[in-house]
This record gives C-alpha cells, sequence and structure tokens, in this order.
C-alpha cells in the first residue's frame, strides 16, 4: 500500500505533533506546579494548623481536591 505524503502532509503532520508535545509539556508543568504549591501550602507535620495559611486553589472542587483540574488548559 504506497501513501501519498507530500512536502505539505508531513509538514501538517509534524506540526500537529510538535502542538500535542507542547500542550502535554504544559500540563506536565502546571501539575508540577501545583504539586509544588499543595506541598508548600501543606507545610512540615509539626506546623500547628492555626498558624497554616489557605491560599487560592486552583480547582473548583474544594480546597483539599484529589486531583489536579486541568480543563482550563485544553
Amino acid at each position: 500500500m504506497k501513501t501519498d505524503l507530500n512536502h505539505d502532509r508531513i509538514a501538517m503532520i509534524i506540526e500537529r505533533a510538535r502542538r500535542e508535545r507542547s500542550i502535554a509539556a504544559g500540563r506536565a508543568i502546571a501539575t508540577a506546579m501545583h504539586k509544588v504549591l499543595d506541598w508548600m501550602e501543606k507545610g512540615s507535620p509539626n506546623t500547628r494548623q492555626a498558624e497554616k495559611q489557605h491560599g487560592y486553589h486552583l480547582s473548583s472542587e474544594g480546597s483539599r481536591p484529589n486531583t489536579f483540574d486541568t480543563s482550563a488548559f485544553v
């Protein structure tokens, strides 16, 4: 079976792959940043509950969601 891949189709496939890779990298960076911020917000086990600061959370699932909401990155 022979496919008809001209220069334009190959360029389109490469551009789509780059776009998908860029989106995946952005999601990975956002997830890592979110985990670091959650870790920083949580503090050490010795931190008293009253001293903890409750900052802005990206997810709409409450102050302690189970997963990171990536719907804003689609």
